[in-house]
């Protein structure tokens, strides 16, 4: 063994064994980073869901379940309204409603006739629509059962909608929204599947449980910070220069780890504490601004944030600035969970759950931008061209975003640029 010079064998030892110590803690932080990020990355993936599931020949019964009423609607093609009422109606999306009214109570008699939802109580179909989407028009008539004591664990379905008139038809019964069961907006979701000769069915209820809704709020709030790319270019609006300092107008690169990721975790968390008041105030029915104002607030947020990199306009209270926007970025988030029919009695944990989501979402980010700009820090080119042309980019986009939002003007690059942003 050939010795260090003025070295004893004991000092080479504890020599080696502390690298042998840097080199396992170096690999358990990997690890650590690897392992949340993938968990992360599978929450992610694990919350996309299909969201439409038309076709022709089909029919359709949608539902949300509340917490004491179940509503919903029945749908069908305007070619499959031609067959039940022996009409000849265009089939070129041009129908108005005023076009339908006259066979609106043949209509309901038909479905009367033809769907039996055995809730104990009869169904009773409402107001009716027409929506189109690429292939067909679709005429919707809306029903509601409710006050329920308890939501039932099961229900009998009996569905013979077109079944004497074709006999390649479908019915599905989809459950479009079900808090419990994590089903947010879901046309996909089917639960029974009708035909000839198999027009009787079951529907269970009893599956679904709250924790399974909660954890479902955790992951659509993972969801929204990573498909929200104005969220996203904000927060790299505040990591860009959390790497660097400032001595007079020119940047430096930052002497250790610690004091940039510690100023990281100032700058989040003073973003997570503003958009959370609002976040809450928004959802609980406390507070509410109109959306373009909230749009446009926060796509101008973005250069706002950016303009610290070219010149120090807040030297050294940008916390005020991430302060002020994060509080319009919670109404960002709010308008979210406003889409999504949460029942009361489950509202206050669910606005907790998503919230938690989006931090994770934040956190996910940070793991994997926060490693890569503390390692190309001390390249020369970091403040001169990632920093400062980061910087014009994130301006560019963000009074791109703001011109469109605040005036309503489709600028002529706009589907180009949302397309590249993966909006």
């Amino acid at each position: 063994m050939t010795m260090l010079k003025g070295c004893s064998r004991a000092s080479v030892t504890n020599l080696n064994n502390q690298n042998i110590g840097i080199g396992v803690m170096n690999l358990l932080s990997r690890n650590l980073l690897f392992n949340t990020t993938a968990v992360l990355l599978f929450l992610i993936l694990s919350s996309f869901k299909q969201a439409n599931a038309h076709a022709l020949e089909q029919s359709y019964v949608f539902l949300t379940i509340g917490d004491t009423s179940i509503e919903g609607r029945v749908e069908i093609t305007i070619a499959d309204f031609n067959q039940i009422m022996e009409t000849d109606l265009s089939l070129d999306k041009s129908l108005t409603e005023a076009d339908l009214l006259p066979y609106i109570d043949d209509l309901k008699r038909y479905f009367y006739k033809n769907i039996n939802i055995d809730f104990q109580q009869g169904l009773k179909l409402d107001d009716f629509y027409l929506h189109s989407i690429d292939f067909a028009q679709y005429i919707a008539i809306n029903f509601k059962f409710d006050d329920f004591e308890a939501i039932p664990e099961s229900v009998d379905f009996q569905y013979s909608v077109l079944f004497d008139k074709d006999p390649d038809h479908i019915g599905m019964v989809i459950i479009e929204n079900d808090w419990r069961a994590g089903v947010f907006d879901d046309e996909a979701n089917v639960a029974l599947i009708f035909k000839p000769g198999d027009t009787q069915k079951s529907l269970n209820l009893a599956d679904a449980t709250v924790t399974q809704g909660y954890w479902e709020m955790f992951k659509l709030g993972i969801h929204h910070i990573l498909e929200g790319i104005d969220h996203i270019l904000f927060l790299m609006a505040l990591l860009l220069p959390a790497v660097m300092y400032r001595v007079g107008k020119d940047w430096q690169p930052t002497k250790g780890f610690y004091p940039a990721f510690i100023y990281v975790v100032k700058v989040v968390t003073v973003f997570t504490l503003a958009h959370t008041i609002t976040l809450s105030a928004a959802t609980l029915g406390w507070l509410s601004l109109p959306s373009r104002l909230v749009e446009s607030i926060i796509a101008i947020s973005i250069a706002v944030a950016a303009v610290d990199m070219l010149y120090p306009v807040f030297r050294g209270r940008i916390w005020l600035v991430v302060f002020v926007f994060g509080l319009f970025h919670g109404f960002g988030f709010a308008s979210v969970l406003a889409d999504y029919q949460i029942p009361d009695s489950y509202l206050t944990l669910s606005l907790l759950f998503f919230n938690l989501g989006v931090e994770a979402g934040q956190v996910a980010i940070i793991l994997v931008v926060f490693p890569v700009l503390y390692w190309l820090r001390n390249l020369a080119l970091y403040p001169l061209i990632i920093m400062r042309v980061g910087a014009v980019i994130l301006i560019l986009v963000s009074l791109y975003w703001f011109i469109e939002r605040g005036f309503l003007i489709d600028l002529p690059l706009g589907q180009f640029v949302n397309w590249i942003l993966g909006k």
